[in-house]
């Protein structure tokens, strides 16, 4: 019994000193979709959205496709935010297009991610 105790601590102590990226869930309001309607809006909004991640993240754009968007990172301990943005065809002309947000950071991200994920969309659509 006090030899798995031992090894439940060293665990834990090794476990604790792993830094892993978090992903950081926005609230349910952000999580949902830019909606673009035919193919010159969705090109568009495809544009803005790539100046708009190229010009708020604190990491380089790695991937740049007709459907991903995505960045660096993010890197360990870090509250900068790295992103992913996805854009998803519909059955017409027009495409879902999903943003999500991370930081490295366990305690916090700079800007908050729902943050971050509402000025993108403002950005987009206006």
């Amino acid at each position: 019994m006090k030899h798995a105790f031992e090894l439940f601590t060293a665990a834990v102590v090794v476990s604790g000193c792993v830094q892993t990226p978090i992903a950081v869930e926005p609230p349910a309001a952000s999580a949902q979709p830019v909606l673009c309607v035919d193919r010159s809006q969705c090109d568009v909004y495809w544009q803005r959205a790539q100046a708009w991640v190229a010009n708020n993240s604190v990491y380089r754009l790695q991937t740049v496709t007709d459907t991903v968007l995505e960045t660096a990172g993010p890197q360990p301990a870090r509250t900068g935010l790295a992103f992913r943005i996805t854009r998803v065809p519909d059955n017409q002309d027009g495409a879902r297009i999903y943003v999500m947000a991370a930081c490295g950071n366990a305690v916090a991200c700079n800007p908050a991610p729902a943050d971050a994920v509402s000025a993108f969309k403002r950005f987009v659509v206006n």
